[in-house]
């Protein structure tokens, strides 16, 4: 059975469809149960549609052409690579265009178009947007009695949502971004804000927007039924509904440090300056200043060591006034904190530098150790949980008098949880309160005596390892329990996020999990010396700042995972393999990546798809159980390349990034890259792989040296040191040079730009940008130029 029509649509579209040998464009999204494209149009089938063009080449792609083409019955995804070259879509083109129906992660699209027929211009007023709300664009998109999807690529329009998680960057060119939108609905959808598009470089609304876009579909794992999402095109497509400055990103808390911090954030127009801040979210601190800028920084003082403070910002001008969402930070500890690493399978301990990693480690006996540990609360969240001897131990915490919550994801086996239940624990599933029409709750963490009001008792557990039998001793996993006040804050106010409370009780009508959450918990901490990054998906843009480290990699980057169906991953993967004389990149796979048609496997070993060429050193493990582990090692044994370690439950999906609850944690360390390493290499050896890493990569090729900057990291106020040797051969009418970029491939600062003179040549940065503002913590990239040549280092702030 048709649809009957969903728009007004005058006379000249409709004749549109009725072109000679168009094919009505709604005829095409006929699908099977599964979400894939059914007959009379299966993949392949060579179609003919004519219609008005809704979003024309060069938005969401500089390369392709990848268009929106809509007529009466509905609107399809036209995409060829390189078409750019080839054909012109216009906004309003009225254009016919022969191709082959194909599929791409769940979108219906006309691919390899070989012929386009332009035949009139300026008909883009005679699309009228179809206005949707955020719960029809989930659950209204595909019409599960007919298996059809009339509404995708559609132009449409969701009046006065907000945003409550995630933000877009200020510029263009670094990494695709998602943030998520909610209504009056009450539902939380993927807003996708393409980075070659104008809309990455405009401002993000503060307050209630009108949004205008294409109903699009992001979905890589069958059925492919979810992921739906919108995607804006211009700037003019965001309508912000109240007046007032609105924040250009998110305000950051710089210069942290035991008793004292700068929040900075931007205004796209001159406003004033107000923070509110304190332990809890009532604040009760304010401070401000009434001068009207744009680049706003207000400093706190009187904090106190090893807290988590949350805070917002108030901008206020003749116009209105804006307030931002909660944020948090948290002071450094005075105290010494303990970070320890385990392997549940064996190590090469050969590579130990200095430390030999804990290998053939019984993981279930440190976690309940771990657990023993408690005195007044233990906060877990686990993907799945049938280990009966880890629940034993917490059911005799509770009768010890500890609190105890669980969270666990629904559809996992409920036998272990359950007899939490029936002692008394309070447990709830990843459904709770309405969450998780898509996704599940994925993450594998424990907070040991968060909720006690003390500080130096504080624990972390978080990894890979799920709480059950096998992943404590069959499949292969990692672990890591850190003493840190802040660190073990910030995991439980995600904690209470999900569970929708601080108390004991859960509170459904305030939980939160998969794209419901917001990004409201600090990043950055420092324990022991070692900076650390914490981020939770989908709320805090995972995959973005995968592709930011990724691309700070000089030397070589070493991986083990079980999951690994990212696209944007593996093309950072390839830019590298493919850009960088001698970069060397070996990868463990799970065995299961073997048969899996969406995963990254074939294409870097060279078997299929898109394949590398060469092929990278890549392998599927051979050892009994999984290989579950999910941790990436960048640059390891290049201290002056600032080695990387990121692991914790994300596994490297679109699902991990967009609607499942994850956890990632940074570490920038190289004894702690280092144990990784060791832990690797033997995953990689039983794999097959016979790279020797105790022999040392070539120093860099250039010509000229830039030396190690100094020191690294370096706190707020302290200057970085840099060194460039400059040889005679190049010295003559040459230029040095030395900038600064965010890890986004942002330039922040430009250091040292001078005529060349044989010897050193030396420079320090403060830590500002250009404009004199103080840069946030995290990696910055220190690129040398001199005679074309560049040698990058990086350089942490913190």
């Amino acid at each position: 059975m048709r649809l009957a029509p969903l728009l007004m649509i005058p006379a000249v579209l409709l004749a549109l469809a009725a072109t000679a040998f168009a094919v009505p464009i709604g005829d095409l999204h006929v699908n099977t149960s599964s979400g894939m494209q059914n007959n009379p149009y299966p993949p392949g089938t060579t179609v003919t549609v004519t219609g008005i063009v809704t979003t024309p080449d060069s938005i969401f792609s500089d390369a392709n052409n990848e268009v929106q083409v809509q007529d009466s019955t509905g609107a399809i995804t036209v995409f060829r690579t390189g078409g750019i070259s080839l054909y012109h879509y216009g906004l309003g083109d009225s254009v016919t265009v022969t191709g082959q129906i194909a599929q791409f992660n769940g979108l219906t699209e006309i691919s390899n178009a070989s012929i386009v027929t332009l035949h009139s211009t300026g008909n883009y007023g005679l699309v009228v947007p179809l206005a949707r709300t955020c719960r029809q664009v989930r659950d209204s998109t595909f019409d599960f009695n007919t298996f059809r999807e009339d509404y995708e690529s559609r132009l449409i329009t969701i009046n006065n949502v907000t945003i409550n998680g995630g933000t877009w960057p200020s510029v263009c060119g670094g990494a695709n971004t998602t943030v998520t939108i909610t209504d009056a609905s009450g539902v939380t959808i993927n807003l996708f804000i393409d980075k070659d598009g104008p809309v990455c470089g405009s401002s993000t609304p503060s307050g209630p927007f009108n949004v205008t876009g294409i109903l699009s579909q992001f979905d890589s794992a069958a059925p492919l039924v979810q992921g739906y999402e919108i995607r804006p095109r211009f700037a003019s497509d965001i309508v912000p509904l109240t007046p007032g400055p609105n924040f250009i990103g998110n305000p950051t808390a710089v210069n942290v440090d035991s008793i004292s911090a700068d929040i900075q954030w931007v205004t796209d127009a001159t406003s004033s300056s107000i923070v509110e801040y304190g332990i809890t979210t009532a604040y009760g601190t304010t401070v401000g200043d009434s001068t009207q800028v744009t680049n706003h920084s207000v400093h706190l003082t009187g904090l106190q060591p090893n807290k988590l403070y949350h805070y917002h910002v108030i901008s206020v001008n003749g116009l209105g006034s804006r307030v931002s969402n909660d944020f948090t930070f948290s002071t450094p500890s005075n105290l010494p904190g303990q970070i320890n690493f385990f392997f549940n399978k064996s190590i090469d301990a050969s590579l130990a530098n200095p430390d030999t990693a804990q290998g053939n480690v019984d993981i279930q006996a440190k976690a309940i150790a771990f657990i023993n540990r408690a005195t007044y609360s233990i906060d877990l969240a686990g993907y799945s949980f049938n280990a009966p001897t880890f629940t034993d131990a917490l059911i005799a915490k509770w009768n010890a008098g500890i609190k105890v919550r669980y969270i666990i994801d629904a559809g996992n086996t409920q036998t272990e949880a359950n007899r939490l239940r029936n002692a008394g624990i309070p447990v709830i599933t990843s459904t709770y309160g309405g969450n998780h029409a898509q996704g599940i709750m994925h993450n594998k963490f424990c907070v040991v005596d968060g909720r006690d009001g003390a500080d130096i008792n504080d624990w972390l557990w978080t990894g890979s390892t799920n709480y059950t039998t096998a992943q404590f001793f069959t499949d292969s996993n990692n672990s890591v329990e850190i003493q840190d006040h802040g660190i073990a804050q910030c995991y439980l106010t995600e904690f209470n996020e999900m569970w929708g409370s601080s108390s004991d009780t859960p509170d459904a009508a305030n939980s939160k999990m998969g794209n419901r959450k917001i990004d409201n918990t600090p990043h950055s901490f420092t324990v022991n010396g070692i900076p650390i990054e914490v981020y939770f998906a989908p709320s805090d843009g995972v995959e973005t700042k995968y592709l930011n480290y990724i691309a700070t990699a000089n030397y070589g980057i070493d991986f083990s995972i079980l999951s690994f169906t990212s696209n944007g991953i593996e093309e950072a993967f390839r830019s590298k393999w493919y850009g960088v004389p001698g970069f060397s990149l070996h990868g463990v796979f799970d065995a299961g990546s073997i048969g899996d048609t969406g995963a990254a496997w074939p294409e870097m070993k060279g078997i299929s798809g898109n394949v590398f060429n060469p092929p990278a050193d890549v392998f599927t493990d051979t050892e009994a159980g999984m290989n579950h582990d999910k941790y990436m090692i960048i640059d390891e044994g290049r201290t002056a390349s600032g080695p990387t370690l990121i692991t914790g439950s994300y596994n490297w999906s679109n699902a991990a990034n967009t609607v499942n609850d994850e956890n990632s944690i940074i570490f920038h360390s190289q004894k702690i890259a280092n144990l990784y390493k060791q832990a690797f290499a033997r995953r990689y050896q039983f794999a097959g792989g016979t790279a020797n890493f105790t022999v040392d990569v070539p120093a860099d090729g250039g010509r000229f040296a830039f030396a190690l900057p100094s020191p690294n990291p370096a706190a707020g106020g302290r200057t970085t040191a840099f060194a460039v040797d400059v040889p005679t051969s190049l010295s003559a009418g040459a230029r040095v040079r030395i900038e600064l970029y965010s890890v986004s491939g942002r330039k922040v600062r430009t250091v040292l730009d001078k005529a060349a003179a044989p010897g050193p040549v030396r420079a320090s940065w403060d830590g500002r940008d250009d404009d004199g503002r103080t840069v946030a913590p995290g990696i910055y990239l220190a690129r040398a130029s001199l005679g074309g040549e560049h040698l990058d280092r990086k350089v942490v702030r913190i």
